[in-house]
């Protein structure tokens, strides 16, 4: 006989075990444990365990049967279909293998046994264990389950085609669970040759929980599995799979708190025109917590103020580029320069989003930001309302990817070939992506797309046609943390489009053609029918682009380090892979020049 073993490890640090050195009384405290909350009298038999070593390994097997009982079917069918009722009579056998090394307990279960050890497995044993011999470009995954730490989504259970590697798979906000992987071939050559028919094989492992090889075994090969599970776990691990730590330590929440209260406030000069001091200003991404769609595709934005014990609407907005400026402008025009009450003001604004007459999603104000700050020279992140930190090796893994990014998916040279200047009168402020964009209106080839939004959605900034390609380049200068909100729509636009080229929906991009026109901008000689059919008729790209926030312009690719926001690296290597991924698109990135 064969199996294809789920391989459990057991929690010795549990608190009903770190106590415990003896093999045989960790096994017995865990079946009491599991007789006492079933609330089943417990025989000496129930103790019983047979042991068998072999090398340095020891195998101890625990069976438990359960009385005779009929199966549920006798009640259900008429006599005349069951006849001998006692022909439904079942036992129930559950089997647990524990198996003990130099310094770990596995435990291997069949039937109904799990029941009994699941309080005292080590939950993360898979996935820590996989970190120890993961490898980013040469793994793939074939499906994973996930919990989400940002946004709606609780629960993410994907699946993905051929040759989707680990390395577009791990991003922020995503806690793995469980990952269906095909190990690329130097790991099986490395582990687990052993199980291997022929030399070139890939094996398909599941880690979570536990550890499932996808691959029948016997008993002896389990066995030569068991010992290289012990060479595995004692390498290092890598960091890879645990890549950031949520702060919940709450003196440190209250400093970055006030740190971002900080900000904001020294912010409101900028605001008002009175000054361009590079350290007043902060970048943040400014988004509802709760639906991103929502608040991207609203057509209108109430803004409401607490007024002793409710809220009252003071303005309403349709751009939700200008929310922020709106409030703090209300602020300060009702409480000057006096930080507290200025704070305590904001903190009492609600955002209410509708589409039409209804609303869509609601938040607080100070709800709305996701940031990046540094407290004593740690970059900290706030994203949907918690901060978080990097470990150091993800932060080098983000920065090699996001180098990667530029390097090897450039948007060829010409397309963007004007320069963004600095505002008139200024030393560093850049002018802003609406004026840039307008430089394109009337060239041939382009179509400047900017602040047109068919069903509440930006398709682009500017698009730029050839014969077979046809480029939707979206624009953001400064890779910072403004670099989420971007990349935010341009996952949004890219599965819109996607939707609307899979559905032949000819009339969305026929909405996007007559704004065009009520713009007043180019439309090169094209009918409506000719600007839908371009859609249709050529390859779709997507290209991010944006200029550096640097006086002396240095390029992205060959000084990352200089670009310091991980929320970019975050946003847009997440924002990479989910076009290619999920929408079959291809993705560019481009390095506008300075003036």
């Amino acid at each position: 006989m064969t199996i294809s073993p789920n391989i459990f490890k057991i929690d010795k640090e549990h608190r009903l075990l770190r106590t415990l050195t003896k093999t045989d009384d960790i096994i017995n405290t865990i079946i009491k444990d599991a007789f006492s909350k079933a609330g089943l009298k417990l025989q000496k038999r129930d103790l019983e365990l047979t042991e068998f070593k072999k090398g340095n390994i020891t195998y101890y097997l625990y069976l438990h049967s359960i009385p005779e009982a009929q199966s549920e079917w006798a009640s259900f069918l008429p006599e005349e279909l069951t006849g001998n009722t006692d022909k439904f009579n079942q036992t129930k056998i559950s089997l647990i293998l524990f198996i003990n090394t130099e310094h770990e307990l596995y435990a291997i279960v069949g039937g109904n046994a799990f029941r009994i050890i699941v309080n005292f497995i080590d939950h993360l044993f898979g996935l820590t264990t996989y970190d120890r011999i993961i490898s980013l470009d040469g793994d793939e995954a074939t499906s994973t389950k996930s919990r989400g730490i940002t946004g709606q989504r609780i629960g993410m259970s994907e699946q993905f085609r051929d040759q989707y590697k680990m390395i577009n798979y791990l991003q922020f906000g995503k806690i793995p669970k469980e990952l269906h992987v095909k190990l690329n071939v130097q790991t099986v050559n490395d582990h687990f040759s052993f199980l291997l028919s022929k030399p070139s094989d890939r094996l398909n492992v599941t880690f979570g929980k536990a550890i499932r090889i996808n691959k029948q075994v016997d008993f002896n090969t389990l066995h030569r599995l068991v010992e290289e599970l012990g060479v595995i776990l004692e390498m290092a691990p890598q960091d890879l799979l645990s890549s950031y730590i949520q702060i919940r330590d709450l003196n440190l929440i209250d400093e970055l708190q006030k740190e971002l209260n900080r900000r904001i406030y020294n912010n409101i000069p900028v605001i008002l025109g009175t000054s361009n001091s590079y350290k007043d200003n902060f970048e943040f991404d400014f988004c509802s917590p709760n639906n991103i769609e929502a608040f991207y595709e609203a057509e209108s934005y109430q803004l409401k103020e607490k007024r002793e014990d409710k809220h009252e609407p003071f303005a309403t907005v349709t751009d939700k580029d200008i929310i922020y400026d709106t409030v703090v402008r209300r602020a300060y025009e009702l409480h000057g320069n006096d930080e507290t009450s200025i704070l305590y003001y904001l903190r009492g604004v609600r955002i209410h989003c509708y589409l039409g007459k209804k609303q869509t999603t609601s938040s607080g104000f100070f709800y709305h930001f996701n940031a990046e700050l540094s407290i004593r020279d740690e970059p900290v992140f706030l994203i949907d309302t918690k901060w978080y930190k990097l470990k150091d090796a993800f932060v080098r893994s983000l920065t090699a990817q996001t180098e990667i990014l530029f390097k090897s998916s450039k948007l060829m040279p010409g397309i963007l070939n004007k320069s963004w200047d600095r505002k008139l009168g200024t030393k560093a402020k850049l002018i802003d992506e609406g004026d840039y964009n307008k430089l394109y209106n009337g060239l041939p080839g382009y179509f400047v797309m900017d602040t047109i939004t068919p069903d509440g959605v930006e398709l682009c900034d500017i698009i730029y046609m050839t014969s077979t390609e046809l480029y939707l380049i979206h624009v953001k200068h400064s890779f910072t943390a403004r670099v989420r909100e971007l990349t935010n729509q341009i996952s949004i636009s890219a599965r819109r489009v996607s939707e609307a080229v899979a559905a032949k929906n000819h009339s969305y991009f026929q909405r996007v053609y007559s704004s065009i026109l009520k713009k007043g901008r180019s439309v090169n000689q094209l009918n409506e029918k000719q600007f839908a059919d371009l859609f249709f008729e050529r390859k779709l790209i997507y290209v991010f682009a944006t200029a550096s926030q640097f006086e002396n312009d240095p390029l992205i690719e060959d000084n990352i380090s200089l670009y310091k926001s991980n929320i970019a690296r975050f946003s847009l290597t997440t924002c990479a892979s989910e076009v290619r991924t999920n929408y079959s698109i291809d993705f560019l990135t481009c390095q506008i020049k300075r003036g």
